[in-house]
């Protein structure tokens, strides 16, 4: 399902409920999350969380990335500095969730990494690693709603999140832009071109992406076609 045009594609993957979890190469950072979760959040009416373990809530690019402030209204974030307070955040990310409407999407980045600090006993951080991935899988199982999680590390210590993800998907660099890819295989590649080729995707364009994306959530909701851009 790879896409190549002379125009830019809007395509990003349809997040369904339960665990998604997202592996992402290092040089891309927590953009396509991002643009995951604001994706999301544009098409649906609940709040959106974005847990972060690992030091990647960039909130300064969250903005630049938002094709409106008011989007920024229904998105919380909150950080995890120690395992222990990282727990504490998702068990009390699920009370609030029983107490108000389900969320649109939520986000919970570098899941594992403060259960690997060297200041946690081995044994207790795998368990509390254990119950952190308890928790994301129950708000999604609770709510019908998806959680989109990253990792730091794909081995044994992350196996738990492995099987309790419903989904996977990678996003890759690839010469022509970040390419995200399913289980199956399919894949989808966001490019544009520009005077000279082939140009890699930008932070300028992934939020071209999402203001088309609004514009196009925004016509749905009032019954009438998209209007005609450069973006499909």
């Amino acid at each position: 399902m790879s896409t190549r045009s002379d125009r830019p594609t809007a395509d990003l993957p349809e997040l369904s409920s339960g665990v998604t979890l997202v592996d992402v190469d290092d040089d891309l950072g927590v953009t396509p999350v991002q643009a995951l979760l604001l994706d999301r959040v544009l098409g649906s009416d609940g709040p959106a969380f974005w847990v972060d373990g690992a030091n990647r809530a960039n909130t300064t690019r969250l903005r630049e990335l938002a094709p409106a402030d008011r989007v920024l209204d229904r998105v919380e974030v909150a950080r995890g500095f120690t395992a222990h307070q990282h727990t504490a955040l998702l068990d009390r990310l699920a009370g609030r969730l029983a107490a108000r409407a389900s969320p649109s999407v939520v986000l919970a980045t570098g899941l594992d990494a403060r259960y690997r600090a060297a200041d946690v006993d081995r044994e207790l951080a795998g368990d509390m690693f254990v119950r952190a991935v308890a928790a994301v899988a129950r708000v999604a199982r609770v709510h019908d709603a998806p959680v989109l999680v990253t990792r730091c590390r794909d081995d044994a210590f992350s196996r738990p999140l492995r099987r309790a993800a419903a989904t996977r998907l990678t996003c890759r660099a690839t010469p022509f832009g970040p390419r995200f890819e399913d289980a199956a295989g399919e894949a989808e590649t966001l490019v544009y071109r520009g005077a000279d080729g082939w140009t890699q995707t930008t932070l300028a364009y992934w939020r071209e992406v999402l203001e088309h994306r609004a514009r196009m959530y925004d016509s749905a909701a009032l019954g009438r076609p998209a209007a005609a851009t450069g973006v499909r």
